[in-house]
């Protein structure tokens, strides 16, 4: 990121300009905020009299399918000079929709631990699932990125896009309210 701002000629050191959404959640709040932001005339370079260029920064843990659906514009308009970055734990937390109005940049794709979680989950009985299923709620382990993981590993193998498919389908609803672990773990025990 510094990198990329410094071939624009820009600093994020007390930028104005510069804005990091960090937080937990990212929902519909925070990117109405973004729009918001992103409309306003720019404060200007700091080194020199040219026009100024606004960054975002969101690096959520949770993204919302509500808060997705209200990026889709800004991302698709952006105006001059306004620069957007969204940096995800896995592509499978973002909508096909507001992917396709992003370039994508994949780090260290082939360094990524993939979660023995999710690998063991894949490779168990029926009865072992449920077994693991219960573990997992008891635990009280966190379900987004147990599922990303699940993503991650699904992508990985040939063949298995049904598979990838449900798991996406109840990842997209993990975040948007409130279900419990065991419940979606139970169904996704018994229609993998």
């Amino acid at each position: 990121m510094r990198s990329f701002s410094e071939s624009l000629g820009v600093r994020l050191e007390n930028n104005p300009d510069f804005f990091a959404f960090k937080s937990e959640l990212f929902g519909i709040d925070q990117a109405r905020e973004l729009k918001l932001l992103s409309t306003r005339k720019s404060f200007g370079s700091v080194d020199s009299a040219k026009h100024g260029k606004k960054i975002f920064l969101i690096t959520p843990t949770r993204l919302t399918l509500e808060a997705q659906n209200a990026l889709l514009k800004t991302f698709e308009d952006p105006l001059p000079d306004t620069f957007f970055f969204l940096s995800v734990r896995a592509e499978g937390m973002v909508i096909p929709t507001l992917i396709s109005r992003m370039q994508i940049i994949r780090l260290g794709g082939d360094n990524f631990s993939e979660s023995t979680e999710a690998r063991k989950f894949l490779s168990l009985s029926i009865k072992e699932r449920l077994i693991f299923t219960k573990e997992f709620a008891d635990k009280e382990k966190n379900l987004p990125v147990f599922l990303d993981n699940l993503l991650f590993f699904l992508r990985k193998q040939d063949g298995k896009i049904i598979s990838l498919e449900r798991v996406y389908n109840v990842r997209r609803i993990v975040d948007d309210s409130f279900v419990a672990p065991r419940l979606v773990l139970e169904h996704l025990s018994l229609v993998l």
